[in-house]
């Protein structure tokens, strides 16, 4: 074998590269791209190891950089770089159909009085909003994230994030009549 491995070792690479295509996110990448990946992660890492490492070492080593570079290769071919939290939010919010606001009311005894009237009217203009606009909303008051996190969950330029939030907060604000 060119690569030096082990018939052991080539078939642990190639069942690995078969279930990582399995699981990609883009077609950008294949199994010949993840056997690639994970023979020149192997060469580079041989090429810095010492002569006198036993080889059980080598052994636990090269699973673990083979696995390493798979990894790695197909994070990076994907379209679109989304966090684990990221992920699992994006699929809680592509779920809901319709925006429930109604969660987001909890008035609990011994809390500052607000404006009930208000805070009603506020419940029912959120209701109107467009999905999209609502959603935006909702990432970044109640999930707390940046307007540029908002853009990479809806694959949307930061600038079009920042211009439907700012267009919604006037909505809301001529609506309540709220200066």
């Amino acid at each position: 074998m060119e690569s030096g491995w082990t018939q052991e070792q080539e078939n642990y690479v190639l069942r690995l590269a078969r279930r990582y295509v399995r699981l990609r996110q883009s077609a950008a990448i294949d199994v010949e791209d993840l056997v690639s990946a994970a023979r020149l992660r192997w060469w580079q890492y041989a090429s810095r190891v010492d002569d006198e490492i036993d080889e059980e070492a080598i052994r636990r080593h090269f699973f673990v950089h083979v696995k390493g570079a798979m990894r790695d290769a197909v994070r990076d071919s994907s379209p679109v770089k989304v966090t684990r939290s990221m992920r699992s939010k994006l699929d809680a919010y592509q779920q809901l159909t319709t925006v429930d606001i109604e969660h987001a009311i909890d008035i609990h005894a011994g809390e500052p009085t607000y404006d009930t009237e208000l805070w009603m009217d506020l419940v029912q203009q959120l209701k109107r909003l467009p999905e999209r606009d609502a959603l935006i909303l909702s990432l970044y008051f109640e999930q707390d994230l940046t307007f540029s996190e908002i853009a990479d969950i809806l694959d949307v330029a930061v600038s079009t994030v920042t211009r439907s939030y700012q267009k919604t907060l006037v909505f809301l604000k001529k609506n309540l009549q709220i200066s």
